[in-house]
């Protein structure tokens, strides 16, 4: 019969679809770097960091000032951030020396791309910034063991990409008897099965119209 050999024409084809696709939402990441030194240059940190991942809070911590007499430089650096994500922000949150929290003007801290450099930075205190002039933290403070600073990230668009491994999945057999037990389609993984049914509806269309011509 024309629609067994209809059927079994689909059952034979193969197509080639995607084996997984899978929407990823990925945020791009950055390193937050610590640039500190005291006033003489004598105690600094220019490596402490944490890794930003996305929008949320996160802290450095550093104890390698320990004996700072009083602030320098006292920033922090997120890499490429305002390069790459321009209206992507961070706030200073709390300023943590020795185990207590230290109070600071919110009004007074610098924020942007302030070294046009494409790094987004807080600026807390830098004696080459307009941050020495106005200064939103105690200059005269010294660090004698630990120092963890605390900031928000927000602004960081999320983006959307596709994956897909290409791979030959071929229909099921038709059955040889009408009535005989249907096989089910395989197991898909992330390919929506209507996906799959309509394309071998469309392949088993032009077939169809193709056998009808001769």
């Amino acid at each position: 019969m024309k629609i067994k050999r209809f059927f079994a024409a689909i059952a034979a084809s193969a197509f080639m679809l995607p084996a997984s696709a899978v929407n990823i939402s990925a945020a791009d990441e950055y390193t937050a770097r610590l640039g500190f030194s005291d006033l003489s240059w004598t105690f600094q940190d220019w490596e402490s960091s944490a890794d930003i991942t996305g929008n949320g809070q996160y802290t450095i911590e550093t104890n390698k000032i320990a004996g700072s007499p009083d602030f320098g430089v006292f920033v922090i650096d997120i890499e490429d951030m305002y390069a790459d994500c321009p209206d992507a922000s961070a706030v200073l949150d709390k300023i943590e020396i020795d185990g207590k929290e230290i109070s600071f003007d919110t009004s007074k801290i610098m924020y942007g791309n302030i070294e046009e450099n494409g790094d987004f930075r807080i600026d807390i205190y830098n004696q080459y910034s307009d941050t020495m002039l106005d200064p939103g933290v105690k200059q005269a403070t010294p660090v004698n063991n630990d120092l963890k600073v605390t900031f928000t990230v927000s602004g960081i668009e999320e983006e959307n990409t596709e994956t897909a491994n290409m791979s030959a999945v071929a229909l099921p057999a038709a059955p040889e008897e009408d009535g005989a037990e249907q096989t089910p389609f395989p197991d898909s993984g992330n390919i929506p099965i209507a996906f799959m049914i309509s394309a071998a509806v469309f392949s088993g269309a032009a077939l169809l119209a193709s056998v009808k011509r001769k």
